[in-house]
């Protein structure tokens, strides 16, 4: 299978896979709300949901490839800018409305803007909602592929995937070069490597070099996980880091038997609204869907409210993306074919 072949073929699974690790990440973050306002501990499984990120950035290393290929530099930042930023704005703006209306202070103006940029962190302002951080770790991986094309150098990819890799695992050990952080995120850069080296071998099974980089990505994918948690989760135990261990190489036998699982799932309408909803459901489920949950705690009890909760964030999600996202995008793809 060429890389022409796989950037005109749907990969169906990867549609169901966002959306999977989209519900992950809601029930990462409702779950520790409910640990906070009752200590019911019931559904502590649900603390692992914050792997659902690094998988989110496992599957946009194969997806930014995918659609990377047979496009201009300048085609490519525009999709990609057409991908992220609408939809962004759009549930930013939801997210400010909820904060007003349920009586939160409203960041200044120029902190708004800078959030809607995607480009506060580089100017110390703080994220409006926590999740917005994860954007900007895919604005700067978008950035660098963009330059990649650019330079007409994107078909190299034994030589730039072997100086990433080499970068990142120098930061790893050593924290140098110290400013890699403001091209690409270091400490996420296995997780991208991982699904970059996935499209490689996705499309040729025979690519030696892509399945050695992945084997490399997956060990210190490992690593991290194991660390990692302990920014995540509350009285970790070493049963928990093996539980993210074992869930993070799950996510690479997925990986690789990418191929022939993909072949037992058919394109479908729904599979690819699934798929679509899954960016704004993650964008507006925390601040805003949280907000929403406590104004509703006192009047319905907590764990309706969290019900209530879910099914109003679906709702919104499915409304942007459908008169919002997919809309956009359509006109954009057929701009630029």
């Amino acid at each position: 299978m060429t890389s022409n072949a796989v950037s005109n073929k749907r990969v169906a699974i990867l549609d169901l896979l966002r959306f999977v690790a989209a519900m992950f990440v809601l029930l990462y973050h409702y779950h520790y709300y409910l640990l906070k306002v009752t200590g019911d501990n019931t559904f502590a499984i649900f603390k692992f949901g914050y792997l659902g990120v690094n998988f989110f950035f496992m599957l946009s290393g194969f997806v930014i490839m995918a659609s990377a290929y047979d496009r201009s530099a300048i085609k490519f930042g525009l999709l990609r800018v057409l991908r992220l930023y609408p939809a962004f704005i759009v549930c930013l703006i939801i997210t400010l409305v909820v904060l007003y209306a349920f009586g939160n202070e409203i960041p200044s103006v120029s902190a708004i803007f800078l959030n809607a940029l995607i480009v506060n962190d580089y100017f110390g302002v703080s994220n409006i909602d926590g999740v917005y951080w994860t954007l900007q770790a895919e604005l700067k991986f978008y950035g660098c592929i963009f330059l990649l094309i650019l330079f007409g150098v994107l078909s190299s990819y034994r030589i730039w995937l072997s100086i990433w890799l080499l970068l990142a695992v120098a930061f790893h050990f050593y924290k140098e070069p110290f400013f890699l952080g403001w091209f690409i995120s270091p400490s996420y850069s296995f997780f991208f490597i991982g699904g970059v080296a996935a499209y490689y071998f996705f499309c040729n099974s025979k690519d030696r070099f892509a399945w050695i980089v992945f084997g490399v990505a997956m060990v210190f994918s490992l690593i991290k996980s194991w660390d990692q948690i302990d920014g995540f989760c509350k009285e970790v135990t070493e049963t928990d880091k093996l539980i993210a261990v074992l869930i993070t190489l799950g996510f690479y036998i997925l990986f690789v038997c990418l191929s022939k699982v993909n072949e037992k799932i058919q394109p479908s309408r729904w599979i690819a609204i699934l798929g679509g909803m899954s960016y704004p459901l993650y964008l507006i489920h925390s601040r805003a869907g949280l907000e929403l949950v406590d104004s509703l705690r006192a009047p319905i009890g907590v764990y309706a409210a969290l019900c209530s909760g879910i099914i109003v964030v679906l709702f919104v999600s499915l409304c942007v993306h459908l008169f919002v996202e997919k809309p956009l995008f359509k006109r954009a793809r057929a701009l630029v074919s």
